[in-house]
């Protein structure tokens, strides 16, 4: 563990700063809030980079809240896994809030946005450093009840789509917290390294079976999938990315957290959560294919690329030596990152080309290249790391992956990993096609001259997109801070 003075305050930091940001933001009206809703966002990334440098530097911090150890005492704990996704929730973060700063459109029709994404955010970085199962539960529902209420914000469909998530996520978490609870009765605590050496193996499979339910409902793995679409579309421009690269990610990585320091190895298990991967990559995939809005384009994309992180379980199970366990670890954080920076752009940019057309019906998009030249730049850059072509972060992640599976000899993920890719780009190149040229494949009296976007609307996205790619040239140095400390508590 890092013994540097004072570095471990940066944990309750990166989680307390957000929430006071949110207290700030409700006791103002609704214009107000932007400024310091943004100053939060831009010292919260600022904690997040200190935290990433510290643990790259020195390995491991933790945090124990007011003086108290385990099992009693609250713990934060920090390593590579954990400050990678802090790290793209502070990137994300920042830059959704600097697009929705740029029009109160972005936000919605209704007050709550900025406080809202702050708790938000502030769930998410509970979620990352928990080191007790209690607190990751409440810092889950902390997250989630964030999330529902930010959908709701949207118009049309989206208070309809707001309680199908909610009603999703309560019974989400009242599985995790019976998996919870059955780990406790056996173990006698909640810290998760303890709870990971007194565990036997059929109270861990029991309380695996729960939470993999619980969290693949969160995450929306298919067949549980169907809260997801609605939810994503349908909700406000600066709220689609927040859900698609963080939200559905925090589920995840505890279901990830649980798997590897908390629950023995189940091959069983890590077998059905790779086969429900699989079916979510092909069926997100397909799901895309049909669509001719761009949001829910994007929408089915996240349940596919969701998919590629569950299929990574069964290639966990199997691997050995420790190297190739790392090799793996880091590919799928890597997949998760390349995720997070290409959704969340491709998200920025269909929120801007709609609130400049009106529409984000694909035909409606036709040769808007002509005059958004940097948004659509942004969407290609996005889509090569989706679809994971060379040089890009989502290139780095599938090559992880595939090396795994042939040295492992798992021919069917192979099969899957190829398979997705072809499918990703035939759903992404569509939009990109539209986009680049008028052709009489597309409807040209549905076409609409997008108005002029803020500076903010188009080179934010162009970031994210351009990081997807250049992020890619740092696949040694990423991977080794993302498995850095990882098992180690």
């Amino acid at each position: 563990m890092t013994d540097i003075p004072g570095a471990s305050a940066l944990l309750p930091a990166v989680v307390l700063l957000p929430v006071l940001g949110a207290v700030v933001c409700v006791c103002l009206s609704r214009h107000r809030q932007v400024l310091p809703g943004v100053i939060t966002a831009a010292l919260s990334v600022l904690i997040s980079l200190a935290l990433a440098v510290t643990v790259a530097s020195s390995g491991p911090l933790e945090h124990q809240m007011a003086g108290w150890a385990p099992p009693l005492g609250i713990v934060l704990r920090a390593d590579g896994m954990a400050v990678a996704f802090i790290a793209l929730a502070g990137v994300v973060g920042l830059a959704t809030l600097l697009v929705a700063s740029t029009d109160e459109r972005t936000t919605g029709d209704r007050n709550g946005f900025w406080p809202l994404s702050l708790l938000c955010w502030s769930g998410l970085n509970a979620v990352f450093l928990a080191q007790d199962l209690f607190n990751a539960y409440v810092a889950l529902e902390v997250l989630s009840l964030a999330a529902v209420g930010l959908v709701a914000l949207g118009s049309g469909g989206a208070l309809r789509a707001a309680l199908r998530y909610l009603v999703v996520a309560v019974i989400g978490s009242m599985l995790l917290l019976v998996a919870i609870a059955v780990i406790y009765a056996q173990t006698g605590t909640l810290d998760m390294t303890l709870a990971g050496q007194r565990l036997d193996a059929p109270t861990a499979r029991l309380a695996l079976v729960l939470a993999v339910v619980g969290m693949g409902l969160k995450a929306a793995v298919v067949p549980m999938h169907a809260w997801l679409p609605p939810a994503h579309a349908g909700a406000p421009a600066a709220v689609s990315p927040l859900m698609s690269a963080l939200v559905v990610k925090g589920a995840f990585y505890l279901l990830l957290r649980l798997w590897l320091e908390v629950v023995p190895a189940d091959p069983v298990i890590g077998l059905a959560l790779g086969i429900l991967g699989a079916i979510s990559v092909v069926w997100g995939s397909l799901m895309a294919l049909t669509e001719k809005h761009l949001k829910r384009i994007a929408a089915y994309s996240t349940i596919s690329q969701m998919g590629y992180l569950f299929l990574a379980f069964p290639l966990l199970q199997s691997a050995e030596p420790d190297e190739q366990v790392r090799a793996m670890l880091a590919a799928v954080i890597t997949m998760a990152l390349a995720h997070g920076l290409a959704k969340a752009a491709l998200f920025l940019v269909a929120g801007a080309l709609m609130l400049g057309t009106g529409t984000d019906h694909v035909d409606g998009f036709v040769g808007a290249a002509r005059t958004q030249g940097v948004l659509v730049a942004g969407m290609i850059m996005a889509a090569v790391s989706l679809i994971g072509l060379p040089v890009s972060l989502g290139f780095t992640a599938k090559w992880g992956y595939l090396t795994t599976a042939m040295d492992q000899g798992v021919w069917w993920i192979v099969a899957v990993l190829l398979l997705g890719t072809l499918l990703a780009a035939g759903y992404l190149l569509r939009p990109i096609a539209a986009l680049l040229r008028s052709a009489d494949i597309y409807d040209e009296s549905l076409r609409v001259e997008p108005s002029s976007r803020p500076a903010l609307q188009r080179w934010v996205p162009f970031s994210l997109g351009a990081a997807a790619i250049a992020t890619g040239f740092l696949g040694a140095p990423m991977a080794q801070l993302a498995v850095a400390g990882v098992g180690a508590g």
